[in-house]
């Protein structure tokens, strides 16, 4: 081969390389999921059917509910592209040939749009990526949906509920039968952490529950010191204070789980009253003893209702707004399980409380999860919990700030989703 021949050849492989470079650029488009050949999906077996056959496929025994699976087609030799289970940095994660998967799970992987898929590829930023890379990954089909589970729509079947909060939140739901089954709460659902004192058990009887409630001492109080002044991270005013001993009826009206009507009453015991106590210790805005800094203090019969409408919000699990009035108060909130966005998955919570008996407030709530791998990567979450209202030195501020935590127990049983 002569040396010209040689240059020939060496500028049409260098010329190749480039144009089929150029290619795979012009074949990898950010903004269409279907054309990534390296990509993240932070998977829920219930998103879709593949993600349990993609387990059979690899042999894992017993299924997962939720993991990471990152793919890598970079290459263009087959033999080279493979598929990470849990985190690809991580050297003892799982790695499987692509041409492992059956055909069916292969397309499935490669034509998910979810927001919970994540681009692992290179990708230029700008000025902008700053503000807008986030926004950019949004898809509004996913922003709002509909419930994907029917017991979500149900009256029966609306309490069950697999996810276990320390503090306020929805009550934890176990289902005995479908519609029968045993509830568990800490404060009430609108409340933040140290907000409310309240411990609730119950039992769901086809829409009906029957929920016995009452305290744990001290739970938004603490033991006061003058001399170094009011320094916890919550307050001992704006809070809710239950009946040492209550029962609370509510019932969901069965036209759908969008509207729930109750009654909550303190109960005598002998001829003692067991109804809240109230804060040991009295507050005043700037120590104007003629402004008592309130308190919601439970005595007597309340009743109660909620609006609500269930959805799904980013991807969700669970997710639901509602406006309800209970204790005498009036609430406006969001609540969300497990939304994926920008390769986060979390859960956030916001409840308003307007002025009544005691001064306006707002809760915002956010818990991280998918911290863990296998089974304990949705398992639990943890995050930030901030109160604001009016505190004693008569300006809007925090009046309380804590962590929060929830645990999944799993679901309680299969059900087929609503496509």
């Amino acid at each position: 081969m002569t040396s010209f021949n040689r240059i020939a050849a060496l500028v049409f492989l260098i010329f190749s390389i480039f144009i089929f470079n150029l290619y795979a650029q012009q074949e990898d488009d950010p903004a269409n999921p279907r054309t990534w050949k390296y990509f993240k999906i932070y998977a829920r077996s219930e998103d879709d059917s593949i993600y349990i056959t993609a387990q059979d496929d690899m042999g894992i025994d017993p299924k997962l509910e939720s993991y990471t699976i990152v793919v890598n087609m970079m290459d263009a030799n087959p033999q080279n592209q493979f598929v990470v289970l849990g985190d690809e940095a991580d050297p003892s994660a799982q790695r499987f040939a692509w041409n492992q998967l059956s055909k069916k799970v292969q397309d499935g992987l490669v034509n998910w749009t979810g927001t919970n898929k994540e681009n692992m590829n290179a990708k230029r930023l700008d000025y902008a990526s700053v503000f807008l890379d986030v926004i950019r990954q949004i898809k509004i089909k996913e922003f709002v949906a509909p419930p994907k589970k029917e017991r979500t729509i149900r009256s029966t079947t609306a309490y069950i509920n697999p996810y276990f909060q320390l503090f306020g939140g929805e009550k934890l739901g176990i289902p005995l039968k479908r519609s029968i089954g045993f509830t568990l709460g800490f404060g009430t659902k609108y409340s933040a952490p140290f907000e409310s004192d309240l411990v609730s058990v119950g039992m769901n009887i086809i829409g009906v529950s029957i929920n016995y409630n009452t305290t744990i001492d001290n739970l938004n109080t603490h033991t006061f010191n003058p001399e170094t002044g009011d320094n916890y991270p919550w307050k001992q005013y704006n809070n809710i204070f239950s009946p040492l001993r209550a029962i609370e009826l509510t019932y969901v009206i069965p036209l759908g789980n969008f509207l729930e009507v109750g009654v909550l009453s303190d109960v005598k015991f002998g001829k003692y009253s067991t109804a809240a106590f109230g804060s040991p210790y009295t507050f005043f805005e700037k120590g104007d003893s003629a402004k008592p800094m309130p308190n919601n203090v439970l005595k007597g019969t309340y009743l109660n209702a909620e609006f609500r409408y269930p959805f799904r919000m980013f991807g969700s699990t669970r997710s639901q707004v509602y406006i309800a009035y209970y204790a005498n108060e009036t609430h406006i909130g969001l609540i969300t399980r497990e939304s994926r966005l920008a390769g986060a998955v979390f859960d956030f919570r916001t409840n308003i409380t307007l002025k009544k008996i005691r001064n306006f407030q707002v809760l915002f709530e956010i818990m991280v999860s998918n911290i863990g791998e296998g089974f304990a990567l949705n398992s639990f979450a943890f995050g930030p919990a901030v109160r604001l209202s009016k505190t004693d030195s008569g300006k809007f501020g925090v009046i309380t700030a804590f962590i929060n935590a929830r645990f999944k127990l799993g679901d309680f049983f299969d059900e087929r989703e609503k496509k």
